[in-house]
């Protein structure tokens, strides 16, 4: 999957660098606005006159690492658990000869690295955040950003520089992402770097287009309040029901199918992994804790008590059965028959 950004060293963004041209070619003007149809992505968590609240660049595909680290963890600890069990604490009499204490001292490291490369792709998501908000303000034109290590970044607004990030993996292809960059004094060395937005694994560099023409109007048109509250409302269906909480498992599911809601087949052909990964993403909700925001930042952001725009997960519209119940049944069928094949085969090696 595509956790590109992540802090770690080999996938978090190259910061103390100068701006390539690429980027420059690709730049995003705060003032200008994009020919395109709006759309969010399912990427706003809250919003009212003075500030909206994003959800950051691995929310929707949260839960894969998870699953699949779990999966190699235990699989290598059986693997090694059987191996000793067999050598040494079975009904074997046969003394132990050289071609097994060779095959013991290849395996052991084998089975100890996937171990820890198991339990490192799980701690990429669980015992973490359940996510890491952005909050930009329309009316002190502030951007405030939770890292990944639980503090906060505030930058003006007009001082970003916003491009096309692009990003390639073996399993998830050419991705991209709006990309934000906060300069040095210079105006040319990136210092740091952060998504506001991405809208899924299938998107394409005009889905950025389109990301713009909804988030941009908000912050620059002297009507951005109003019009982004109608596409919310008329268009959207769904906020991101994670402010102040964790989401609940019904949300899990059908956030973790939603890049494939047009095609209910693929979902069903795909239920293995994508119930899974559902599983997974519940299981690195729960073990994961609410961002906050500081203090200073709730005082700078404050809602007015007679705001007639303020819209909420609580204002979504009711999920329907392709959106839920579909998934729901997909999932049981798909971990259902991946639990059972692993049994047969564990069943099979014990015989």
């Amino acid at each position: 999957m595509d956790y590109a950004g992540l802090d770690y060293r080999n996938i978090r963004f190259p910061v103390d660098r100068p701006l390539t041209e690429d980027e420059r070619a690709a730049r995003y003007q705060q003032k200008k606005a994009r020919n395109a149809p709006p759309m969010d992505f399912l990427s706003v968590i809250g919003f009212n006159s003075n500030y909206i609240d994003l959800v950051d660049r691995w929310y929707s595909i949260k839960g894969f690492n998870s699953w699949v680290g779990a999966l190699v963890f235990l699989l290598s600890i059986g693997g090694c658990v059987g191996i000793y069990s067999a050598l040494f604490f079975s009904d074997r009499t046969a003394p132990l000869e050289m071609v097994d204490w060779i095959g013991l001292s290849f395996l052991t490291p084998l089975f100890l690295a996937m171990i820890w490369g198991g339990w490192w792709l799980i701690r990429t998501e669980c015992g973490r955040w359940t996510h890491y908000p952005m909050r930009l303000n329309r009316q002190t034109r502030q951007v405030h950003v939770f890292r990944q290590d639980g503090s906060v970044l505030t930058v003006p607004w007009d001082s970003l520089f916003l491009t096309l990030g692009e990003e390639k993996s073996p399993l998830s292809g050419t991705t991209y992402d709006l990309r934000a960059h906060v300069l040095d004094a210079d105006g040319e060395t990136v210092r740091e770097s952060f998504s506001l937005g991405y809208p899924s694994l299938l998107s394409n560099a005009g889905s950025i287009d389109k990301f713009w023409a909804f988030l941009q109007p908000y912050m620059e048109a002297e009507d951005g309040v109003e019009r982004t509250w109608r596409h919310l409302k008329e268009n959207t269906g769904y906020l991101m029901p994670v402010d102040g909480r964790k989401e609940g498992w019904r949300w899990s599911i059908v956030q973790n199918y939603a890049w494939t809601g047009h095609w209910p087949w693929l979902q069903f052909i795909g239920s293995p992994v994508l119930g899974l990964n559902a599983i997974g993403r519940m299981f690195a909700m729960w073990t994961s804790k609410v961002p906050k925001w500081p203090e200073e930042v709730e005082r700078e952001n404050q809602v007015e008590a007679d705001d007639p725009y303020v819209l909420t997960w609580r204002d979504n519209g009711p999920i329907g059965w392709w959106e839920l119940y579909w998934p729901l049944i997909c999932t049981i069928l798909g971990v259902g028959g991946f639990v059972g094949v692993i049994v047969w085969i564990v069943s099979g090696l014990w015989r």
